[in-house]
């Protein structure tokens, strides 16, 4: 390799480190689990989590009907149920453990919960 091309193969390494892969992002075993995975595919690649929590939220939503060109829409707002699951990964001390949070079955964050046991 000649010495501007190592020069230019460094530089890129520095500037890859400063770019962030995801900020909802973790490797569990060989695999990247981040948002919008599904939770099979969560525990397929990671196995059964350490523990797991279950709740509803309702939210409102505004939903628009009609078309814009034929009269107008109108906007309404209706409640929904959403499902929040919160399952937590221990990898152990060396390790962070992780938080990954699913909105009706799909990961929507991912958080840091500081080093395992």
């Amino acid at each position: 390799m000649t010495p501007l091309a190592a020069l230019a193969a460094v530089s890129l390494s520095a500037l890859m480190g400063l770019v962030p892969t995801s900020a909802w992002a973790f490797r569990c075993n060989s695999f990247v689990i981040d948002a919008g995975l599904h939770k099979a595919e969560v525990l397929k690649k990671c196995g059964t989590p350490t523990t797991q929590d279950t709740r509803i939220e309702r939210r409102i939503v505004r939903v628009r009907s009609g078309s814009p060109t034929q009269g107008g829409q109108v906007e309404s707002e209706r409640e929904v149920q959403v499902t929040i699951e919160e399952w937590v990964y221990n990898f152990g001390p060396s390790q962070f453990m992780q938080m990954v949070i699913f909105e009706n079955g799909r990961i929507t964050d991912v958080k840091d919960l500081g080093y395992g046991s």
